[in-house]
């Protein structure tokens, strides 16, 4: 479904469509997420840039969210450097582990790494999986409305540092959603039907792997 373009639309209407994608992706049985989300992981191992990757930033699976802990473990084996998010107030930061059990649960029931007498990572990643309720194909993205990815990549030399993948099932993309102009877009689309880049130029995705 078209949407309307974002300097017509209203707070609450963005709320409405947050909250229908949302709907949808909950009212998914657990079996269908782990099944989905197996896929999902397995379009990653297969991908060239994740198995060039030396850093990445992950996110930790939240309630029906794509969950990439098989790909997250398969990093670890291979030496890759990872890192999650952690909330502060209005801001949010990156740390390194190297075990998934040091995870815990922290802001909005997240689970986050351990922060206390670390350094947040300062490096840009080759890579950064991040979580969303609903994206489109010209790289939009809805998150849960409080903007910590916007406001963490604000800075265009992050931005062009960092590829982004927005990851979410297919019931979550929208033909065009109404995003402003700070918020941040996707580099690339990750789903069970495979791995897409957008294409700024035709404002389309170009299917790199998994199913066509």
């Amino acid at each position: 479904m078209r949407m309307k373009d974002s300097c017509t639309i209203s707070r609450n209407e963005r709320k409405k469509i947050r909250d229908g994608y949302k709907r949808t992706r909950d009212a998914m049985s657990e079996s269908l997420v782990q099944e989905l989300s197996l896929k999902i992981s397995s379009n990653v191992l297969e991908w060239e840039p994740y198995r060039q990757a030396e850093t990445i930033f992950f996110y930790y699976p939240l309630g029906k969210e794509v969950s990439l802990l098989y790909v997250m473990q398969d990093a670890l084996r291979h030496g890759k450097r990872i890192a999650f998010p952690k909330t502060t107030g209005d801001a949010m930061d990156f740390y390194e582990i190297t075990d998934l059990d040091r995870l815990k649960e922290g802001s909005f029931h997240v689970m986050e790494p351990e922060s206390r007498g670390k350094k947040a990572v300062s490096c840009n990643p080759d890579l950064c999986f991040v979580p969303g309720i609903a994206f489109d194909h010209a790289g939009g993205r809805f998150g849960y409305g409080r903007g910590y990815y916007d406001r963490y990549f604000a800075d265009p030399l992050r931005q062009a540092a960092t590829t982004r993948i927005g990851c979410a099932y297919e019931c979550q993309i929208s033909e065009n959603l109404p995003v402003s102009d700070w918020d941040v877009r996707m580099d690339y689309l990750l789903t069970e039907k495979g791995i897409v880049k957008r294409k700024d130029d035709e404002k389309q995705f170009q299917i790199l792997s998994g199913e066509n």
